[in-house]
Order: structure tokens, then sequence, then C-alpha cells
């Protein structure tokens, strides 16, 4: 279970955690909703974080955001204005709601992150021409992340990129079903302090 203290670490000071990937060299991309081609983000080497927005009082963001917006986007935005998301080289917008393709305009227009970029995916996937369109917009985020982050992205890393997340897709599938057998399988953190012999094996006690 050792091998689970990077997410927990992460997961307690995900900003602490991030900035030491920045002291490392590595270079970071903030992106918004699970449509994001994160597949291509990684294989420029760069580390994706995916923003939520942090807990706390809204003020900064009332400015550009009516109060009935979602809490993420709200908490994001305060976020990035306040300083907390200082360790972002750029960030990735995909088209995915009304409060996400305004958020992009206010985000560019008052935020100095560097690299920026909409990806306006197809609404309609089981077209021919909704696949075309789809694969002119990740063509054309491939080649935009290359030019504003100065990389170069490679089909082989591309493909084990793909590899990667697919591997990450289907363990999280299996978490879900072994959460839908058993809800109580993951409910608690594990105790890294604890003797390791006292570690049922079955759950994170």
């Amino acid at each position: 279970m050792e091998g689970l203290s990077d997410f927990y670490e992460a997961v307690s000071d995900a900003g602490d955690y991030i900035r030491k990937l920045k002291d490392k060299g590595k270079k970071v991309l903030g992106y918004f909703c699970s449509y994001t081609p994160e597949e291509i983000i990684l294989a420029a080497g760069i580390h994706p974080v995916r923003l939520f927005g942090a807990k706390g009082n809204i003020t900064l963001a009332d400015a550009h955001l009516q109060s009935y917006s979602c809490s993420l986007a709200r908490g994001a935005l305060e976020d990035a204005l306040s300083g907390r998301l200082d360790f972002l080289d750029g960030t990735v917008f995909p088209h995915t709601c009304d409060t996400i393709q305004r958020l992009s305009d206010i985000w560019r227009l008052n935020t100095n992150f560097g690299f920026f970029a909409d990806v306006v995916l197809p609404v309609k996937l089981n077209t021919e021409s909704a696949r075309e369109y789809m694969k002119d917009v990740l063509q054309r985020f491939r080649a935009d992340l290359e030019k504003g982050m100065g990389v170069t992205i490679t089909d082989r890393a591309l493909e084990e990129s793909i590899e990667k997340y697919n591997m990450i897709r289907s363990c999280l599938k299996t978490i879900y079903e072994l959460r839908s057998t058993d809800p109580g399988i993951l409910t608690k953190p594990f105790n890294w302090h604890r003797e390791k012999e006292d570690y049922t094996g079955r759950q994170y006690m």
C-alpha cells in the first residue's frame, strides 16, 4: 500500500505537490472537464491538472461571474485571481457548458498564465463529418500545444500516453465496480503511520 502515498500527498495539499513538480522542471497545464484531451498534454511531457476550485469565500471572482454560476467556475477563477494557481503554465478550456465557455473569455482577459487553448469538441459523435471535425480539433490542439509550450509531441509518446490513460480508466472502472458491490471497501483513508502488520489487506483502515 506504500505505492498510494503519492496519491494521499497530492490530495492533502495539491498546490504543494504540484509546486514540487515545478521545482523539478515540470511544466503544468490546468484544465476543466474530463472532455479535455489529457493524452495529448501528457504526451507533450506536461503534467495535466484538473481545476475544481478551492473552498472558501468568493470575492474577486464575483466581479466577473454572476452568483448563480456554478461553484467550480467561481472557485477556480477565485483561485486564479488570488494567485493560488501561480504554478500553472497555461489552461485548457473544452467547451462543455455555457459557464465554461464564458469563463474561458474571462480567464483569457484577466489572467496571465502564458498558454491558453479552447478545445471546441463536436456535439455529435456518430457521423463521418463529426469524426473528421473531431480529428481536426485534436490535431489543432496538438499543434497549438507544440508551438505554445515549445515542445514536440511524437506519435510514439502519444501512443504511450493513450495506453496509460486507458489503463487508468480501466482501474477506475474496477474501483467503481468494487464500491458498487461493497460500498464500504474504500471509505477510510489508509494510516501510513500504523505498523504494516496491522493492515488487513482488504480496506484502507
